[in-house]
């Protein structure tokens, strides 16, 4: 009886010496100061891939431009296929786009809207 609550106790202990250490380890964190960066990515690949989409209308006065569009999948907006109006980051981004063209753009949130920030023509 003793050997076993001898046992029991040294388990126990061990337990809360390990619970402890893995506590302090963790509230810590990682010092990252001297670690070299160079080869990292500025962001993860599938943040820099462009969406496909068909122009179907657009609105220069008002910055917007209609897009029937694929999945999107940006550093910040997800969204499954549809057709929807997205506001234009910047008025020059419609310059030599029209109704029917192929694009390949990116959509990132700005102030709670998703905004086009790049449109291309596809050729």
């Amino acid at each position: 009886m003793k050997k076993s609550l001898l046992n029991l106790m040294a388990v126990c202990g061990f337990s809360l010496l390990t619970m402890t250490a893995y506590a302090d380890q963790s509230s810590k964190g990682m010092d990252m100061t001297g670690m070299k960066m160079d080869n990292m990515p500025s962001k993860p690949a599938s943040a820099t891939a462009l969406s496909d989409g068909e122009v179907r209308a657009i609105d220069k006065e008002n910055k917007s431009i209609t897009l029937k569009h694929g999945r999107i999948k940006s550093t910040t907006v997800e969204m499954g296929p549809m057709t929807m109006p997205f506001k234009v980051k910047d008025k020059g981004l419609l310059a030599g786009v029209k109704v029917g063209d192929k694009v390949k753009f990116n959509v990132e949130n700005i102030d709670g809207i998703s905004t086009v920030t790049t449109l291309s023509v596809q050729k």
